[in-house]
């Protein structure tokens, strides 16, 4: 479990719904809170009203351990710094806005995910996380996110492991041999996996042979999970190796709360 969360907060109705999750994960696990809001420009007039709009929010969640922690300066980069700074091992973000003029290529979202020293969390429901989908490959990256899904995750939930051989669709199934290898790493390494996660999780696993993106929307819809993990397998690039632009897709476009672990 966390044993500190920062969440950034920017007054809009997306970070409402941020503050909601990290509450709940807070509350769950006992850790400390951080709310973090950050101006591009000096703190002047009007301060103390922002100061009493976020204080009534963090009141509201009715957290024994929780600060108020306001600064100034670029956006993305303080948040950043303060979550080094704060050692905290959980950020949670609300979506971009949608209606943003820079594009999602420039959001704070996206510089962050690239430079976070903590795995960030994109929250964008608040109902309990019973089911949770994870993309797993066999990099490190991927095993983190799922271990830091199962930690975040409360007893008797459900963690679903995919992992999917990529092959054109008219080629699924050519290779049986090949498949079966795959298959057996596979088995191998969920059993190393299942021997380091908390007990009372349920942890599934699948392989499917296809195309990448279908892969993992059919088991999307399939499975419906409220969480949804992926490895970031570099610093400064998100994991093209494990799900290509899939993984940008899926932070544009959210299905459900996402975590990305480096």
């Amino acid at each position: 479990m966390p044993q500190h969360i920062l969440v950034a907060h920017d007054l809009s109705p997306e970070a409402d719904l941020a503050l909601q999750r990290a509450a709940r994960l807070a509350r769950q696990s006992g850790s400390r809170l951080s709310l973090l809001h950050v101006q591009s420009a000096q703190l002047a007039a009007g301060s103390d009203d922002l100061r009493r709009q976020l204080e009534e929010r963090l009141a509201a969640c009715v957290l024994p351990r929780a600060e108020l922690v306001l600064r100034h300066g670029p956006v993305a980069e303080e948040i950043l710094r303060q979550a080094r700074g704060l050692e905290a091992d959980l950020l949670v973000l609300g979506a971009h806005h949608r209606g943003s003029p820079e594009g999602f290529a420039g959001t704070t979202l996206e510089r962050i995910l690239q430079r976070s020293p903590a795995p960030v969390l994109l929250a964008v429901g608040d109902s309990p996380w019973q089911r949770a989908l994870v993309a797993l490959d066999f990099s490190p990256c991927a095993s983190r996110a799922l271990r830091q899904a199962a930690r975040l995750l409360e007893p008797g939930a459900r963690l679903h492991a995919l992992h999917v051989e990529e092959v054109a669709p008219l080629h699924a199934g050519d290779d049986p041999e090949e498949l079966a290898f795959e298959s057996e790493l596979f088995e191998h390494l969920v059993a190393e996996e299942r021997a380091r996660l908390p007990g009372g999780l349920q942890l599934s696993h699948e392989l499917r042979a296809g195309e990448r993106s279908a892969c993992l929307q059919a088991v999307l819809a399939e499975q419906r999970p409220q969480l949804l993990a992926l490895g970031s397998h570099s610093r400064g690039e998100l994991a093209d190796a494990l799900l290509g632009s899939l993984t940008l897709e899926c932070l544009r476009h959210p299905p459900c709360d996402v975590l990305v672990a480096r």
